[in-house]
């Protein structure tokens, strides 16, 4: 059976660009990494290996974000990724109509949507269900932000201080069959709700998938900083590729005032040729990576004796070497005066000045949200750089 997963990212976002967001919604970032980029991961992680995604004509830089990024961490994974362009508005759903014919099943997922459902177990369900179309839904509280009063007659018969509410919420997440993706019409927009009218009344089953796994819908600015809480409490769920990545490193945000300190990498490097890059190395078998992260101070920078601050672990994509990388991520307040580097390709640059390198290595990003994190600080509603 031909399982194809394509990610919608054909909305413009008005609701983050008005929060304040300078990037469109689908290439704003969570904990360092854009929504699009997390949803193609999380599709590379559920061995998902034919892909595509859809994105609107009047967006330029998603475009370019899935030709320079997502489509080579696909590849990299010994996946394919389809580009779909939307000359104009097609609804939530009705880009799936393109696939009519060319897959047996089509798993639908919304790039500005963050979830950690087990994506096998929906795809099986579906195929088991026998319907033409399954919805995943999960149970969502709600909380009433006033007193809710209860009258008999006249009588105030009952006060209760914002009560929670729970409603089965639709997640975003579908799978649609061969009857579903030729019910879509091709001449006009298409959103889910209206799929699921016309498979109803045409009599065509329409299945739930009920899960209670972490998720979150990011629509705004209030609903990023409730993303990035989500991921930090699950972190397994979301920041982990594999279960036996093929190399565990460790760097460091070297921090003097408002500076950083960063290596940038050979242009012949193995990997991420040329990019700058946090001063760190590989974690040995065996090896703690804190230790890993005392002994690379000392033999990149002479800094003997330092105690740098554990931020957190992510797995990221060597896409040059097409393998899975654990990194760990520490930060350190230094003198400069006190390092001894080994090498001419360290340089102090300032925080203002990050957004400036269009060769900035990703995982600094996501370092840097780390950080944040840690200190309490906003999250980064910047459009990737590099």
């Amino acid at each position: 059976m031909r399982t194809v997963a394509l990610v919608q990212a054909g909305g413009m976002g008005s609701r983050m660009r008005a929060s304040g967001a300078p990037a469109i919604k689908p290439l704003v970032s969570v904990r360092g990494v854009p929504l699009l980029e997390r949803n193609v991961l999380a599709l590379l992680r559920a061995g998902l290996r034919e892909l595509a995604v859809v994105v609107p004509a009047a967006a330029p830089e998603l475009r370019d974000f899935v030709l320079r990024r997502a489509r080579p961490l696909a590849e990299a994974l010994g996946a394919t990724l389809e580009l779909a362009i939307e000359a104009t508005p097609r609804g939530t759903i009705g880009a799936a109509s393109a696939w009519a014919g060319r897959a047996d099943a089509l798993l639908v997922v919304n790039a500005d949507n963050l979830a950690a459902l087990d994506l096998p177990a929906l795809l099986r369900d579906h195929a088991a269900s026998g319907a033409a179309l399954t919805i995943a839904v999960h149970r969502e509280p709600f909380t009433i932000p006033w007193g809710v009063i209860e009258l008999a007659g006249r009588d105030v018969a009952a006060y209760r201080e914002k009560p929670s509410h729970e409603a089965l919420i639709c997640s975003a997440l579908s799978v649609l069959g061969p009857a579903a993706m030729a019910a879509i019409p091709r001449d006009h927009p298409c959103p889910l709700p209206a799929l699921f009218e016309t498979l109803r009344a045409r009599g065509d089953r329409i299945h739930a998938h009920l899960h209670a796994a972490p998720w979150i819908d990011v629509n705004d600015a209030r609903d990023l900083e409730r993303a990035e809480a989500l991921l930090a409490r699950h972190v397994d769920a979301f920041e982990r590729l594999t279960d036996a990545p093929a190399l565990t490193v460790c760097g460091a945000l070297l921090r003097h005032g408002d500076a950083l300190l960063l290596e940038q990498r050979a242009a012949d490097a193995a990997s991420h040729p040329g990019l700058w890059d946090t001063p760190g190395g590989k974690v040995e078998p065996g090896e703690a990576p804190a230790a890993a992260m005392a002994r690379e101070l000392v033999e990149e920078l002479g800094l003997a004796g330092a105690a740098p601050i554990a931020l957190g672990s992510f797995d990221d994509v060597d896409v040059a070497r097409q393998r899975i990388v654990r990194h760990h991520a520490f930060a350190l307040d230094v003198e400069p005066a006190a390092l001894r580097p080994t090498g001419s390709c360290f340089r102090w640059i300032e925080r203002s000045g990050l957004s400036q390198l269009q060769s900035l290595n990703g995982v600094v990003r996501r370092s840097l949200a780390l950080e944040r994190a840690a200190g309490a600080t906003p999250p980064n509603l910047a459009p990737p750089t590099g």
